[in-house]
């Protein structure tokens, strides 16, 4: 008989105790986090255990600054004194920075930087680059990524995974609780993210002998390997050649599959699991992929397009992977190859706005995205034109529409679409709930309130729609689904900005005589 990783049983990706997603994995902003960020939650909750229990109970404070597992304590007491070693480090790297930032640079105004290499902290020597804006008053500095991959301060020790069942859709918020064993279910495993072993756990289809080996390899034996074990089933029978219909699958929020005369793609993987009662009827899963995905897309790196759990679990499955082009190297904006290829994705192709790259049976061209970054330089989100033929998919993400000229001038080189998705959460979090931690100072409540991480609004998506003249729209990347909750804080009704904006626009499209809807869970489309 052989054995594959149950259905139900969810990966969970650890970075330094935290939940990994791609701005824990380099260095430098890991450092960030876990000084302005982590350590904060860690010991406001130390000291009172009860505000947190409080505060997770609120919807209003969903996704605030909150432990979650709130009752374990002692664990989380203790994890957080066995690390103090790991964050002495990082506090090392985060201080490096802060010198280089405010007190070597602000005193340049104008005069050669030579002299800056010879002041570098420690940490930051021979890893970095130092220049003027075009002010050429103003220094600034880049990071020479590989470098500081290659440093001590990169350490693969640190990273995890955290096995356990998923009971039902919905998700709890994970980016503020330290990822331990809190229940007997759970399986903590010291394996770094680029393991060649997590393929073999997730292409399944193991002997019995197989799965003792691997648990060995794991560094797993006695009652944890017997756990480690026990999230294995019965592999199934295989199913025969796949269906060879060309298809545009949505599989909630931003992600979508699509096959076209036999080349399989995948737009901003986030899948939810299976095997469990109660789910969602129809809900594409990890089992609903093909076996092989040709070419992975990613539009940006926000967590909930770029999803690490996902990722891993698909990567054996995975082809080539095609990323927007990070030119800044900075703290708010760093490499998305680099961060892919430390996760294990071997054949990573960065592209640049305009660029078309044949894809087996189709075209993909990357275009402008604008907006959603909290007006911060950051040059990693593009959007994904896909060519099926004479007919073409455009997958905006949250391209926010604040300058309807750029689609304009975009039409006239590529032509009208036939199909777009667009984001709309069109009151999206402060710019601070992402990038806060990366900021050389808090930025003010009314500044931070203005600069949100929104998608197009409906003015906004009007005007896309009419450029681009598509005879079917589609709302998505939403944080509709249940199992966005892991990563995102939406509390929607009908009164809610994205909400209306939404239905302004899908009601837009129809009185036009085209299609729209705001999509939700799966639906299947065709090309």
């Amino acid at each position: 008989m052989r054995y594959s990783l149950r259905q139900n049983v969810a990966a969970e990706p650890v970075i330094a105790g935290w939940y990994g997603w791609s701005y824990l994995l380099p260095p430098q902003v890991l450092a960030r986090f876990a000084h302005n960020r982590f350590t904060r939650i860690v010991e406001s909750y130390l000291d009172n255990p009860q505000v947190h229990a409080t505060a997770v109970r609120q919807r209003r404070m969903h996704g605030g600054p909150w432990i979650h597992a709130h009752e374990h304590h002692d664990a989380i007491r203790d994890w957080y004194r066995e690390t103090a070693p790991r964050r002495e480090r990082l506090d090392e790297l985060f201080e490096a920075i802060r010198q280089l930032e405010e007190e070597i640079l602000p005193r340049r105004r104008g005069e050669c930087l030579d002299d800056v290499y010879q002041e570098l902290p420690r940490p930051l020597a021979g890893r970095v680059e130092v220049f003027y804006g075009r002010d050429n008053r103003t220094a600034d500095y880049r990071f020479i990524e590989p470098l500081m991959y290659a440093s001590e301060y990169y350490d693969e020790s640190w990273q995890q995974v955290r096995l356990r069942p998923i009971t039902e859709d919905a998700r709890e918020f994970a980016l503020t609780t330290p990822m331990l064993e809190y229940t007997p279910d759970q399986l903590l495993i010291d394996v770094p993210l680029n393991s060649p072993l997590l393929d073999t756990i997730f292409r399944g289809n193991l002997t019995a002998d197989e799965l003792d080996e691997l648990a060995a390899r794991l560094g797993l034996h006695g009652e944890r390997a017997g756990r480690f074990r026990a999230y294995f089933e019965p592999a199934p029978e295989p199913a025969g050649p796949p269906a060879g219909d060309d298809v545009l699958e949505y599989a909630g929020h931003a992600c979508v599959f699509a096959r076209y005369e036999g080349t399989t793609f995948l737009v901003d993987p986030v899948l939810s699991y299976a095997g469990y009662p109660g789910g969602a009827p129809g809900r594409f899963t990890f089992a609903d992929l093909p076996d092989r995905i040709d070419h992975l897309l990613i539009t940006h790196n926000h967590q909930d397009h770029m999803l690490f759990e996902t990722l891993l679990r698909i990567r054996h499955r995975v082809g080539r992977v095609l990323v927007p082009r990070s030119s800044n190297a900075s703290l708010v904006d760093p490499g998305l190859g680099g961060i892919l290829r430390r996760l294990g994705f071997r054949d990573v192709v960065e592209v640049d706005d305009l660029e078309t790259l044949p894809c087996g049976s189709a075209e993909v061209v990357a275009l402008p995205f604008l907006g959603e970054h909290g007006d911060l330089r950051i040059r990693s989100k593009t959007g994904w034109l896909l060519r099926f033929g004479e007919r073409s998919v455009l997958f905006a993400a949250d391209s926010t529409n604040i300058a309807p000229t750029m689609y304009a001038k975009v039409a006239e080189v590529i032509g009208p679409v036939d199909t777009v998705f667009i984001g709309m959460e069109s009151t999206g979090a402060a710019a601070s709930w992402i990038y806060g931690p990366l900021y050389g100072e808090p930025l003010d409540r009314r500044t931070d309130q203005s600069r949100r991480l929104n998608g197009s609004n409906f003015p906004q998506a009007r005007e896309i729609v009419e450029t681009l003249e598509p005879g079917s729209v589609y709302v998505y990347a939403m944080g509709l689904e249940p199992w966005m909750g892991i990563v995102m804080a939406i509390d929607y009704d009908e009164s809610h900005p994205a909400i209306v904006d939404s239905d302004l626009l899908v009601q837009h499209v129809r009185d036009k005589g085209g299609t729209a809807e705001r999509l939700h869970l799966r639906r299947t489309l065709p090309i």
